[in-house]
C-alpha cells in the first residue's frame, strides 16, 4: 500500500518514494544522556519506533539509526555537579534509557551510535566542509558559514536577513554571519577532549547527527524524524553542513512530532513541569505510556491530564484482556463463515490504510477497537472454523508488529495494572510530616538529617521547593 507522509520540507503530505525501491534509510534524533529521560523524550522514542514498525509492516526493509548524544554541555555540567567523569555519567544514563525503551516495548534500531564513538567521522566531515569552502577556523574553533549554504532556512522557512535582524543576544564578533554555528570547539580545562587538526576539543551539537547519519545511511536519507523544537536550528544546520560536505541532498522527507503539554505549556526541564519516563513507568506501566502516546496523531499536541492517563490505562486493560481471550481460542470443524472472513479482511485493509496515511496510529487504534467488538461478538464463544480463528490471530499479530500495542505477556500486563491500581495516590499527610521534620532539622542545623529527608522524598519522585517567602511546597517529578 502506498505510504503518505507529511513532509515538513514541502509542508504537505506526499507519497513516500525511497531512493532504493523497497528499502528505507531512516534516522531519528535520540536523547542527550545526562539524566533520566522525561515523557516528552518518551514521545520522541515511541514516534520513531512507530515509524520503524509501520514501514516494516508495509513491507519495507528498514535501516533505522537512532543516536545517543553522550558528549554535550549539559552532560559536562551535570558531571561537574556530581564530581563524576562525563563519559561515565553519559554511559550510565544510556543504560537507564535502554531500560525505559524496553519497558515501552520498542523494537531495536539497526544502529544506535554514540557521539563518543563517532569522532573520526565527525572530524572527517568537518574537514570536508572546510575544504569545500563552507567552514572557517578561528583560534582552534571551527564555524560553519551559513552564507555558503544552499537555501539555508528551506526546512524552517527562515531567511538569513530575518535571522540577523531578530538577533537578541550579543553576537560573537569573530563570526562572518551572526547565524554561523560551531562545528568544533576548543577544550576547556577539566572537559573531555579529542585530538583534531584544530587542536584538542570536541564537536558542536549539530555536526554529530550529520556524521552518524552518513556513517550508517550514506549521503542522502529517505526520512529524518525529530521533535518540532529541533526543526530550527538543529535540523536546519544538519541540512546545511551535510550538503556542504557531501554536495548532495541530505534528506528527502522530514517528519516532526509535536509537543506534550501540561496545561497550556509544553513540557520542558526549564519550566519544571517534567515527569520522568521512569517515574511514569513505575507508577502506571510502560504499556500505558505507549498507549497514551499512540492514541494521538504524532503531529498533534498531547494534553497531559489525569483523564488522559486513565483513558490510556483502560484501553491497555481492554486490549490485553482481549489478547488473553485470543490465547485460549481454538477453531472447530465447521464451515468458515464467509461474512466473518470478510470482516477480518476489511479490518486489515482499514487498519493498514490508517497507518499508511501519515502513520495515523490513533485511527489504526480506533479500527482495532472495532475489531475487538467484532471478534467478541462473532467469533469468541461461537463455533468458529479453524480458518477463521487463524485469520483473526494473524490479523492481531500483524497489528502488534505495526503498533506494538500488545505486550508479549498480556496476562502479566493485566496483573501489573491490578497491582498498580491506587498506587498513584499520594499520602499528603506523610509528605507534610516529612517537610516539618526537615524544617526542624534545618532549624537545629542537623544538615545530614535534612539531606536524608530530601533524598527520601526524591526517591519517591517528590521534589521540595523552597519559596522566597520561606515556605516549602512540593510537587511530583
Amino acid at each position: 500500500m502506498e505510504l503518505k507522509i507529511h513532509n515538513n520540507l514541502s509542508r504537505k503530505k506526499e507519497t513516500f518514494a525511497p531512493i532504493e525501491a523497497g528499502k528505507v534509510r531512516f534516522y531519528s534524533c535520540g536523547p542527550t544522556t545526562y539524566d533520566f529521560i522525561h515523557v516528552g523524550n518518551g514521545r520522541a522514542l515511541v514516534v520513531g519506533d512507530l515509524f520503524h514498525r509501520v514501514m516494516k509492516f508495509l513491507g519495507y526493509q528498514v535501516t533505522f539509526v537512532r543516536n545517543f548524544t553522550d558528549v554535550d554541555d549539559k552532560i559536562i555540567e551535570r558531571a561537574n555537579e556530581n564530581k563524576e567523569d562525563p563519559i561515565k555519567l553519559a554511559a550510565r544514563f544510556v543504560d537507564e534509557c535502554l531500560k525505559d525503551m524496553d519497558s515501552l516495548g520498542m523494537l531495536p534500531a539497526t544502529h544506535t551510535p554514540k557521539v563518543s564513538d563517532t569522532m573520526p567521522e565527525i572530524i572527517r566531515m568537518i574537514e570536508e566542509i572546510i575544504t569545500n569552502g563552507a567552514g572557517y577556523v578561528i583560534d582552534g574553533e571551527v564555524f560553519f558559514n551559513v552564507e555558503k549554504a544552499i537555501d539555508y532556512g528551506k526546512l524552517s522557512k527562515k531567511d538569513l536577513d530575518g535571522l540577523q535582524a531578530g538577533q537578541r543576544a550579543e553576537v560573537d564578533k569573530r563570526k562572518k554571519h551572526s547565524s554561523d554555528f560551531v562545528l568544533w570547539k576548543p577544550a576547556k580545562a577539566g572537559e573531555p577532549f579529542w585530538e583534531s587538526p584544530w587542536g584538542k576539543g570536541r564537536p558542536g551539537w549539530h555536526i554529530e547527527c550529520s556524521a552518524m547519519a552518513k556513517k550508517f545511511l550514506g549521503e542522502t536519507l529517505d526520512i529524518h524524524h525529530g521533535g518540532v523544537d529541533l526543526m530550527f536550528p538543529h535540523h536546519e544546520n544538519e541540512i546545511a553542513q551535510s550538503e556542504a560536505a557531501n554536495k548532495k541532498t541530505f534528506c528527502n522527507c522530514w517528519a516532526h512530532h509535536e509537543f506534550l503539554n501540561f496545561g497550556s505549556e509544553k513540557m520542558s526541564k526549564s519550566l519544571g513541569n517534567v515527569v520522568t519516563t521512569r517515574a511514569f513507568i513505575e507508577k502506571f506501566g510502560g504499556q500505558v505510556l505507549r498507549q497514551l502516546l499512540l492514541s494521538v496523531h504524532y503531529r498533534a499536541r498531547i494534553d497531559w491530564t489525569d483523564e488522559v492517563i486513565e483513558r490510556a490505562t483502560q484501553d491497555v486493560k481492554r486490549i490485553h484482556e482481549f489478547a488473553v481471550e485470543l490465547q485460549g481460542l481454538a477453531g472447530t470443524a465447521v464451515a468458515t463463515d464467509a461474512a466473518a472472513m470478510s470482516e477480518v479482511k476489511a479490518f486489515m485493509q482499514s487498519f493498514t490504510e490508517e497507518l499508511a496515511n501519515d502513520f495515523n496510529s490513533a485511527g489504526a487504534l480506533g479500527q482495532f477497537f472495532s475489531f475487538i467488538r467484532f471478534v467478541r461478538r462473532d467469533v469468541i464463544g461461537k463455533a468458529a472454523s479453524v480458518e477463521l480463528v487463524a485469520a483473526v490471530k494473524e490479523a492481531v499479530e500483524k497489528s502488534k508488529l505495526a503498533l506494538g500495542h500488545i505486550a508479549h505477556d498480556p496476562a502479566a500486563i493485566l496483573a501489573a495494572l491490578e497491582t498498580n491500581k491506587g498506587s498513584g495516590d499520594v499520602d499528603e499527610t506523610w509528605i507534610q510530616s516529612m517537610i516539618e521534620q526537615r524544617k526542624t532539622a534545618k532549624a537545629t542545623k542537623d544538615w545530614k538529617r535534612a539531606d536524608e529527608i530530601r533524598d527520601e522524598l526524591k526517591a519517591k519522585n517528590i521534589v521540595l521547593l523552597d519559596n522566597k517567602d520561606g515556605s516549602i511546597t512540593w510537587k511530583m517529578q
